[in-house]
């Protein structure tokens, strides 16, 4: 590890235990930045915030790959008057995310938990190489 390290984390913190952090820094990240964006269901419109918050997203440290896919299925159809907008929630936002930080691979989610009622993120696979 380098200087950075040395001095803002505890000797005893492994790689193992730094990537997971570093993960879920990113997928709070990117939560929070996509939670009450305005939308609407023009495939254009999706696709955009998409793309622009993995560009985005991909620019911290550590990031090797980001993939965003609204729920489509879960965004409001037209609107019903002039004031009307759909908004990001946790219910349509499905996010993976590879990280790798020295010899450790992280793959963690975000994905809406039916059973939970609640936009889970999580590590699904560590990989040490």
């Amino acid at each position: 590890m380098d200087n950075i390290d040395k001095i803002y984390f505890s000797p005893g913190v492994t790689k193992r235990e730094r990537a997971c952090f570093e993960a879920g820094i990113k997928l709070g990240a990117l939560y929070h930045i996509l939670c009450g964006i305005p939308i609407s269901s023009d495939e254009t419109v999706l696709s955009s915030i998409e793309k622009g918050i993995e560009a985005s997203i991909s620019c911290q440290p550590y990031v090797k790959k980001v993939v965003i896919k609204l729920n489509r299925e879960k965004v409001a159809g037209e609107k019903t008057h002039e004031y009307d907008y759909d908004e990001i929630t946790g219910k349509i936002i499905r996010a993976e995310l590879i990280l790798e930080f020295f010899n450790v691979r992280i793959f963690a989610k975000i994905d809406w938990v039916t059973e939970l009622n609640y936009p889970l993120m999580y590590v699904e696979k560590i990989i040490e190489f």
